[in-house]
This record gives structure tokens, sequence and C-alpha cells, in this order.
């Protein structure tokens, strides 16, 4: 076979181990591909995809608070993104959901962008056509929901607002065309290569999955509810009154873009917690524009808020601290209450990760709630301390590799 046919086949035709795998588009593999190619077959070229995207995540975020809010937005909303649990966790990780999630935040706050009341009509159009193109690159990257729910957000808006004119605004045949021109030739592709791909992704991985357990992924409806709460640390003390304040309508102002972008969090938390397979990653898209929100919040937050927020961080490091050291000298009891098969000498490798990680918390809490009186220098510190709690838990976790990790399991 002629070799250019042979590596076309390639990139229509998803494999994993030689079989084909239809599970995911294939935007993500051909980028790992060219890293492996570039850097070689290793972990980190692996994962430089997940945080590339990551890291591009945080400044669109820093873009978008500036843009819409103004400079004081962006810089705290970005130091929010970077730091929150859930969002630097993630980007650690060899999933597709961190790029599906920028992408998708792309689609979102360019759409935010075009409709704004200081955009003109070629300005509006040259935000939406970025609007439609992001969200071709977020199917390409995990298939429909990155298309379906920036349109039901869109679509929520609309209905509550009652702004129908908007409708018109979407340069929906222009940006139909570029969405399709965008995404539909891998798809036209693969279904043409491979006549069982159709009801494979479309059916199994996209109605299946959501309306069934076949997947083995169930949860309760409430299961999101603690990933949200865990996932937004350390800034939980500012979360809700971050959510309740973007309802407030903004008077002489047509376009509410903190209505939307809350709007945008409800329709990516209800699906999720709607459908009958869950994965803590799955509602991270709605973490860039929750920090956005935050960041509004955080830009005029009393001393009374940076205080709390800082105590609360504080109490949280110290109880991670106390109860990691409690579980290092109580080891056998420990195994019992989780109710784990790790092998001892793995959790007592780890927990001393969990007790420094813990320690640095507190201490990032403590320096936080001590710069109270000034807003940045508070933020800024618990945002760095956050960030250092999640890289020195995630860097411990390498010592419960040999349980987990698929490496370990090929060289056994």
């Amino acid at each position: 076979m002629d070799p250019a046919c042979r590596l076309y086949g390639r990139l229509v035709t998803p494999r994993l181990n030689g079989y084909k795998y239809f599970e995911k588009p294939a935007l993500q593999y051909w980028i790992t591909a060219a890293a492996f190619t570039a850097f070689g077959q290793n972990e980190w070229a692996a994962r430089l995809w997940p945080g590339v995207t990551g890291f591009l995540g945080v400044l669109l975020v820093f873009w978008a608070g500036n843009r819409l809010f103004g400079p004081p937005v962006g810089l705290y909303a970005a130091a929010v993104a970077a730091s929150s649990a859930i969002y630097a966790s993630i980007g650690h990780l060899l999933t597709l959901d961190m790029a599906l999630c920028v992408f998708m935040s792309a689609s979102v706050f360019a759409f935010a962008v075009a409709q704004s009341d200081p955009a003109g009509d070629a300005e509006r159009r040259r935000w939406m056509l970025l609007a439609w193109a992001a969200a071709a690159l977020a199917v390409l990257s995990k298939g429909l929901v990155g298309i379906v729910l920036p349109a039901g957000a869109v679509a929520l808006y609309v209905l509550i607002e009652r702004e129908w004119k908007l409708l018109g605004r979407l340069h929906a045949l222009g940006g139909g065309l570029l969405f399709l021109a965008i995404a539909a030739p891998w798809f036209i592709a693969v279904s043409l290569a491979n006549p069982e791909f159709l009801r494979f992704f479309f059916i199994h991985e996209h109605f299946e999955r959501f309306t069934t357990r076949e997947h083995g992924r169930y949860q309760p409806v409430w299961y999101f509810v603690p990933v949200l709460l865990a996932g937004v640390l350390p800034w939980i003390v500012d979360l809700f009154p971050a959510l309740g304040r973007a309802w407030a309508r903004v008077p002489e102002t047509r376009f509410q873009p903190r209505r939307f972008l809350l709007l945008w969090c409800v329709v990516v938390f209800a699906f999720f917690s709607a459908s009958d397979s869950k994965l803590g990653s799955y509602i991270l898209p709605m973490f860039p524009a929750l920090a956005l929100l935050i960041g509004i919040h955080l830009a005029s937050a009393s001393a009374r808020f940076a205080l709390a927020q800082g105590v609360v961080a504080a109490l949280f490091g110290i109880t991670l601290a106390s109860a990691s050291l409690w579980a290092s000298a109580n080891l056998p009891r420990t195994l019992v209450l989780l109710e784990t098969d790790l092998p001892p000498e793995l959790v007592a490798g780890y927990l001393p990760w969990l007790t420094v990680g813990g320690i640095v918390l507190a201490a990032a809490g403590t320096a936080s709630a001590s710069l109270c009186g000034r807003r940045a220098p508070a933020a800024l510190t618990l945002a760095l301390g956050g960030l250092a709690w999640v890289q020195i838990v995630l860097s411990g976790h390498d010592t419960l590799a040999p349980a987990f990790s698929a490496y370990h399991v090929v060289q056994k």
C-alpha cells in the first residue's frame, strides 16, 4: 500500500493497541501524535496538550475578564482559574476534558464579546465567527457537547431575557458553514472508511451514554454538588456571593454578560447532572466562566470577605494536615476506614504529601487573611498558595502509581 494511503488511514481511523477506537474524535490524538514525533514517546509529550490548553485557558479567562468587565476582574479571574483545585488538577491529566473546556469557553466568551453593547456590526461578525470556530474545535475534541451546550446556554438566555433579536445577531449562516468546514471533514472521512462509526459514535457514545447505565459510570443526581464545592477550593467562600451577584441586572445595558455566564454554568451543571454517566471532570467547562464571576466578586469584595476566604482556606489546610498526620500514625485503622485494597506502603508514602500540602495551604490562608485590608495582595497570596497545594498533592500521587498506572501494569 502507498505510504501516503497508510498515513491517511491512520489519521482518519483512531486505533488503540491496533483496534479501532471510536469513542472520541481525533483532534487530541493528532496533536499527541505530533508531540510524540517531536519530543519522543514519553509522559511529558503525552500530557503536553492538556497542559498547553490549560495554560491557554487561564490566559483566555484573563482576556475575557479584561474585555467584558475591566482589568481588575481579568487579573482576579485568571488567579482563581489557575488555582482552583479541579482546574489546576485536570491540567496535569491525560484526558480530553481540558481541551474541550477551553474551546467551549472560547466559544462562550467570544459570543459574549460579540453581543456586548460596544461591539459594532463588523466586530460582532468577527467574534461570532470565532465563536463558531471554537465550537467546531470543541466538537473535534470530545463530541457533540461542544456545540450542544453553548447552543443550549444561548437558547436559555434568549428565552429568559426574551431578547429575540439576538438570534439575528448569531451570524448563523456564515458561522454554521465555518463550523461545518472545520468539524465535518473528519466525521465524513471516518464514516466513509468505517460504516460502523456513525452508530457507535452518535448512538452508543452519546445517546446511550447519557440515557443508560451501560458505561458503568452511574452516579446520583447530586454527584456534582461536592465536586463543585471541592473543585472551587480555595475560593469556596466567594462561590455563592459571586453566583448571587451574577443575576443582578446591569441597568441601561442590553446584553447581560454576567447573567449569560451564570446560565452557561447552570446549563453545564444541569446537563451532566441529568446524565446517567458521570465523572468528576465532566463539569470542568463551567469553571472558566465561574472564575470570571468570582473575579467580579473579588474585584469589589469587602475586607470581611477577604478575611473569611483566608480563614476558611487556613482551616481546611489545618484539617487536611491534621487528618493526614493522624492517618499516618494510625495506618491500619485508616485502611479500614477508607475501605481500600491499596497496599499499606503506598498509602503511607502518600500521606506525607497531603500533610505538606495542607501546611502550605494553611500558611497561604493565614497570610491572605492577614492581608485582608489589601484586596489584590490577599487574593494573589491565596491563589499562589492554592496552586502550590494542588501541585504538591498531585506530585505525591506518583507514590500511588504502582496501583493505578497502566505503565506499571505493563511492566509487570
